[in-house]
């Protein structure tokens, strides 16, 4: 599929395809510990999103370079990918957040945070770079200016909020089905079930805040903020460029 002219909008330059499985249902066999996902209740679906190569250079070619895995030193396509990702948090009405890569991780590298992906050290850098273009509608696909990682956002409505720290990189023109379903999914709201305000509402809090100082006191995990984070796997089965 050729490039095309967008006279309402920018200009998109390439465009990329995302294939999406969202697990309804997992299913737990008697004696058997590991969860089986159950096929027939798996949604799988497309999006395809245009990119902005004109208005979004660096950003579209650090995109595509997790699209393709070819990235720093992997040129062979063996690098992290977005194949290899969920869509894993949302915020309601705002946006959904995927790109989290199996396997691509943080390690403490001569004083400082790098990327390793299998045993290999993978410099990542911000790329630093922002356009004129608004965060004034749903579908819009956008990162964070000053984020190294391959983290990625789609909104779900129109977020000025957004144009100050993110980067607008293209727009969905295929599967608004899929991103509906995605956006319906539970997740962790990181309140109380409680009426705002009650005593137990206020009780929830205190809790909350206590245990997340104390865990990260002791280096536990749990003390990252999950509020947001989608309670069913919503995962990145394949990416490409069309």
């Amino acid at each position: 599929m050729a490039p095309a002219v967008n006279s309402a909008g920018p200009r998109v330059t390439d465009r990329v395809f995302i294939d999406v499985r969202v697990i309804q249902r997992f299913a737990n066999p008697p004696n058997m510990p590991p969860l089986e996902v159950l096929e027939d209740a798996a949604v799988r679906g497309r999006m395809v999103f245009g990119l902005y190569g004109d208005d979004s250079p660096k950003g579209v070619e650090r995109f595509l370079s997790f699209v393709t895995g070819n990235i720093g030193q992997f040129t062979d396509g063996q690098g992290p990918s977005y194949r290899s990702s969920l869509f894993d948090r949302l915020e309601p009405g705002r946006l959904v957040e995927g790109g989290r890569i199996t396997g691509l991780k943080q390690v403490e590298f001569a004083g400082s945070l790098e990327y390793q992906y299998g045993n290999r050290m993978l410099p990542l850098r911000p790329v630093l770079e922002a356009n004129n273009l608004k965060h004034d509608s749903r579908g819009l696909l956008t990162r964070k200016t000053f984020e190294s990682g391959p983290q990625f956002s789609v909104t779900l409505s129109r977020n000025p909020a957004l144009d100050g720290s993110n980067e607008v990189l293209g727009k969905l023109e295929e599967g608004d089905d899929l991103l509906q379903l995605i956006e319906s999914q539970p997740y962790i709201t990181g309140k109380s079930i409680d009426p705002p305000g009650s005593a137990k509402d206020k009780i929830f809090d205190v809790q909350k805040s206590i245990f997340g100082t104390l865990s990260k006191a002791a280096g536990d995990s749990r003390a990252e903020d999950r509020t947001g984070k989608l309670l069913r796997r919503v995962e990145i089965t394949n990416v490409g460029i069309l």
